[in-house]
């Protein structure tokens, strides 16, 4: 039986290209900062599929870096999306005194009405806020690796 040999080197691939096309992208640094933040923003927050659509989309009205914006979206990711799930439930349970296993249950049970009560709206809020959060970061993070790779 043959073992597949490429899935770590390629995703380390897939990285390191991301990584080189942010920092050498001919855009000033903040445009560039501005589109990982977006997409960051728009990786989070809950799209239902959209996520890398809306954020070229938006990368193009805001005229910010569509590479960026778009690396950026992928930090939702089948390894990050429960951290990001029970992060924003434990948010917004707290902000709204909801606990969070009640808002992941009815999150996850596939029953959309019952999931548009009140555990769902203190997930959208825990969600919002750690997406802004992380939006922030990532502007400032990458601003910073940006000017120390072109030493601005």
């Amino acid at each position: 039986m043959l073992k597949s040999k490429c899935k770590k080197p390629e995703f380390k691939r897939i990285l390191r290209f991301m990584y080189l096309r942010i920092v050498r992208a001919n855009d000033s640094p903040p445009k560039v900062a501005a589109g990982v933040a977006v997409g960051v923003f728009l990786g989070i927050f809950p799209t239902f599929g959209l996520g890398l659509v809306l954020a070229y989309v938006f990368a193009m009205i805001f005229r910010i870096n569509k590479a960026a914006a778009l690396a950026g979206s992928l930090i939702m990711n089948p390894l990050t999306t429960p951290f990001f799930w029970a992060i924003s439930a434990i948010l917004g349970g707290a902000l709204i005194g909801t606990e969070r296993d009640i808002i992941l249950k009815e999150l996850t049970t596939g029953n959309i009405f019952k999931a548009l009560g009140p555990a769902f709206y203190a997930y959208m809020l825990g969600n919002i806020l750690i997406s802004i959060v992380f939006a922030v970061a990532s502007y400032f993070i990458t601003l910073e690796i940006i000017r120390k790779h072109k030493k601005v």
